[in-house]
């Protein structure tokens, strides 16, 4: 008799983000210019800015943030820590040499073509596993869904509003809803 057996594949489990050095260098060295204190305990936490790694797992990404969120503005809100790191993100990647060839085109495109290009721009720092829904809410608004449970809602509006400045219009973003799996922003113009 042959014995038949049956091959059992393990469960396929999602491979975590990993953060692109550059995105590490646009928050933690060029938006913040850390102070010693601070660049001592994101050391501790897995970045040396001095000796960066090619990237980073999204949890020590997501350790770094909280870190700067208490030690640059403990007296904020979350929500408003958040946004103003986010702020910091854009301004600072815009520094790293992917930032300036990525935010050149920014004045040449508009509001619209920007949010449009948002999956991209994600993508480019490390989260191409997000699938974003944008609709568009007239001419000169989008409503887009993020699912994404690494950042936070805030953070991702003040990196946006940083980037749309860009290109020359005075945006705001809101946090619509908070949802199980991501969160959706209004985006205006």
């Amino acid at each position: 008799m042959e014995s038949s057996s049956l091959l059992v594949h393990p469960p396929r489990v999602a491979a975590q983000p990993r953060i692109p050095s550059s995105v590490f260098e646009g928050l933690f060295v060029r938006g913040l210019e850390p102070n010693s204190e601070l660049s001592r305990a994101l050391e501790a936490e897995g970045y040396d800015r001095r000796c960066p790694e090619v990237d980073y797992p999204v949890q020590v990404w997501k350790r770094c943030v909280a870190i700067a969120r208490d030690m640059a503005y403990g007296e904020l809100s979350d929500a408003d820590a958040y946004r103003i790191l986010g702020r910091k993100l854009t301004q600072g990647f815009a520094d790293t040499l992917i930032g300036r060839v990525t935010v050149v085109a920014i004045p040449m495109i508009g509001p619209a073509r920007v949010v449009e290009r948002l999956p991209r721009y994600l993508a480019m720092m490390g989260r191409p596993d997000l699938e974003v829904q944008l609709a568009s809410v007239g001419e000169r608004a989008r409503r887009i869904t993020i699912p994404d449970m690494h950042n936070r809602p805030e953070f991702i509006a003040g990196a946006l509003e940083a980037a749309l400045e860009r290109a020359h219009v005075q945006p705001i973003v809101s946090v619509e809803e908070r949802l199980v799996q991501g969160f959706r922003l209004l985006v205006r113009w």
